[in-house]
């Protein structure tokens, strides 16, 4: 035990350890900014998932095909393909009045069944678990301007980032501008408190609510091409491992707001880069493995307690002012 722990202290004061984070959490921060807007239209971008690996599927090949190696034009048709996706989801809940968990739910089957199945076709040698044999390219790292690179510990946890790395974390505050300072923002948010009230002066709520699942979709999509352009310039089966359904739950615990999700997001990302960078300590492999979900499964009961204690909170409130007003009655 006290060997673990020691290892555990070592990584921490690594800068390595603090590089690997920052490179592991925009997938599920993007995923959790997307989930936030759908959430603040009260809607849920259930199937993020499969959102983000259709997105990164179709975005590697029209890097490798169009014009390849282009991973450029890969995030741009990756992002299009996210946004269509959520457009999709929007079309089967409001249009055709299918439940948006359920839509969810054939989202998430579809992603991994429809990859799986027309991987072999596209690829040239026939692979059934990556396309490793196509030229998808990838994003371009940022090189640091040397009085920041010379920065002691700074300077080694911000080296050799990605581009695509830098401009998710400048996303969180673009994303919250457009929450709080913009009006479909103010517009998104009316909608999600009530959405009859929204009607009365003249809002759209299935309008709003198809915009804010677009652009749900959009960051999932950008979430998707991240994994097949940054970590590794090809898709593989399963490529996302779970991380769409971690991006929701960052979301919840985050109250759908893009700065307390942000930290949550980063949160998950900690034990994300635990769980990789351990691996040299000599822990075992299979307990490294469960960390991050493990996390996450601790954080969403804590978050359901927590919203239980204030929704008896509330409730309670409630009754005694009942109460007050009964006996001046």
């Amino acid at each position: 035990m006290n060997d673990i722990l020691k290892a555990i202290l070592e990584v921490l004061v690594n800068p390595g350890f603090y590089n690997n984070v920052i490179a592991v959490t925009p997938p599920i921060l993007l995923a959790a900014l997307g989930c936030s807007i759908a959430s603040k239209a009260n809607s849920t971008q259930m199937g993020m998932e499969g959102i983000m690996l259709i997105s990164s599927f179709l975005g590697t090949l029209a890097a490798a095909y169009i014009g390849g190696p282009n991973p450029w034009l890969g995030l741009l048709v990756g992002t299009i393909v996210g946004g269509f996706l959520g457009y999709c989801v929007a079309f089967f809940n409001l249009k055709l009045k299918v439940d948006i968990v359920l839509v969810g739910i054939a989202m998430n089957l579809l992603g991994p069944g429809a990859t799986a199945f027309f991987l072999p076709i596209v690829t040239p040698n026939h692979d059934r678990s990556s396309t490793n044999s196509l030229q998808s390219g990838l994003l371009p790292t940022v090189d640091l301007p040397d009085f920041l690179e010379n920065i002691p510990f700074i300077g080694q946890v911000f080296a050799n980032q990605n581009i695509l790395t830098y401009i998710s974390y400048i996303l969180i505050f673009v994303v919250a501008f457009m929450m709080f300072k913009t009006k479909l923002g103010l517009r998104i948010r009316a909608v999600g408190e009530n959405d009859n009230a929204a009607e009365s002066v003249g809002i759209s709520s299935d309008r709003i609510k198809t915009i804010a699942l677009v652009l749900s979709g959009c960051l999932g999509g950008v979430a998707g091409c991240f994994m097949s352009s940054v970590y590794v310039s090809y898709f593989a089966n399963g490529i996302t491992a779970g991380r769409g359904f971690i991006g929701l739950a960052a979301s919840n615990m985050g109250g759908a707001n893009p700065i307390p999700t942000a930290l949550t997001s980063l949160l998950f990302g900690f034990f994300y880069g635990l769980s990789n960078f351990a691996r040299r300590t000599g822990i075992s492999d299979n307990l490294l493995k469960m960390w991050p979900y493990l996390a996450t499964l601790i954080g969403v009961v804590i978050y359901a307690i927590d919203q239980d204690r204030k929704e008896k909170k509330r409730l309670a409130g409630l009754a005694e002012k009942a109460t007050e007003n009964k006996e001046k009655v």
